[in-house]
This record gives structure tokens, sequence and C-alpha cells, in this order.
């Protein structure tokens, strides 16, 4: 096992995000150098990281948890990222280039391939393919500000676990959004890429809610 930093915060923030630790869970140091097979430097500073990022709560003298989220909670991040998201859609419509095109056909091609082979770790590797998906409309976008928030809040957020709690349907609608959506910005219809990303996320944050409280 790496133990790099980087390594150990992204598949201990999976296991976050793929309720492997569960909300209000107690996180050790030990407990995940044991599990990893790490240092203790690198773990340390992975919590330290999602502290920051609000998907653990270190409390004085207790230790570090899993933060708990409420379902107003997600639908409050997924009705602020559908703001900004739609606007960006709609934006990207406006400004995209012929190479950023092609690589969101590329994003929902790779996204399809994905979904089919549904190797062992498919989710994950669909929760870095749609997140690259969404970020690359933002870059698209052309507004550094709406970029930086966007990307801020998607990337600290627990909504970004979505693929990890998707039944088959939920992923084959994600990938029809995705599709859709790139079309729209290729033939630069900003009305329709603004409606289908609103669409698309708050469908997201229906089936996510769902399926996270049940």
């Amino acid at each position: 096992m790496a133990q790099s930093t980087s390594a150990v915060y992204e598949l201990v923030r999976s296991r976050i995000l793929a309720g492997h630790y569960a909300p209000g869970e107690h996180l050790t140091e030990g407990q995940i150098c044991d599990e990893l097979g790490v240092s203790r430097t690198p773990v340390r500073a992975a919590l330290a990281r999602l502290g920051e990022e609000g998907l653990i709560i270190t409390e004085p003298n207790r230790g570090a948890f899993v933060a708990q989220w409420t379902r107003a909670d997600i639908e409050e991040v997924f009705e602020l990222r559908t703001l900004l998201e739609s606007r960006a859609a709609a934006l990207a419509a406006q400004r995209r280039s012929d190479d950023e095109c092609v690589e969101l056909k590329k994003s929902v091609d790779e996204m399809d391939r994905l979904a089919r082979a549904r190797n062992a770790d498919y989710k994950d590797d669909l929760h870095h393919n749609n997140r690259e998906f969404h970020s690359l409309i933002l870059s698209s976008a052309r507004s550094p500000r709406l970029y930086r928030i966007a990307e801020q809040l998607a990337d600290t957020s627990v909504t970004a676990g979505t693929y990890f709690y998707y039944s088959d349907d939920d992923i084959a609608r994600s990938l029809h959004f995705h599709r859709d959506i790139a079309d729209a910005i290729l033939h630069q219809n900003s009305s329709v890429a603004a409606d289908l990303m609103a669409a698309h996320l708050g469908v997201a944050c229906v089936a996510f809610a769902a399926r996270r409280f049940e």
C-alpha cells in the first residue's frame, strides 16, 4: 500500500463516501493504520484534510468522527450545486472549445464503458468519472469565481458519494443526462444545457437521499 498522504486521503475519503465508515463512526489513527498497512503520519495528515472538508468532525479529548449529514444538509447542498452548475452549463454552451466538447464526449463514453464492465471498483470509478464530467463543464464556462465556488462545494460535501448509493437504474439515468447535457453544450444550446443540468441534479438529490436514508 502506498504511504503517501494523497493515497491515504483518497482511500479514506472513498470509504466515507461509500458508507464503509458510517456516519458518526469513531475513526482512530491506529485503526486506519492497521486497516491500510500504513504509518501514522499520512493518516494524521489525511484526517486533518478531511476535517477541513467537513467529512469528519474532530471533538476535543474524543477524536475524529465521520460527519453526520442530515437530509436537509444534502438537499441544501444539491440546491446550491443546481444554481451554480446549471449556470455553468449555460455558459459552457456559449464558451466551450471544440477540444472541450471532445473531452466531454470521451467522459460520457467512459462512463458508459464503466457501467457496462462493472469491475470490482466500478462505483468508485464512476464516482471519479462523474467528478471529471462536472469539472469539465465548470472549466468550460470560463468563469473563475463560479468554478472555484462550485468545485469547493462539490469537493467538500457528502454529495460527492452519490454513485456509491446508486442502483443500476440510477446509473443508467445519470448516463442519459450526461449524454444529453454534453450534446446541448456541443450544439451551443444554453437554455437546454441549463435545464438538463438542473433536472439532472434535482433527480440525483431525490435518488441519493432516498437510498442514503432508507
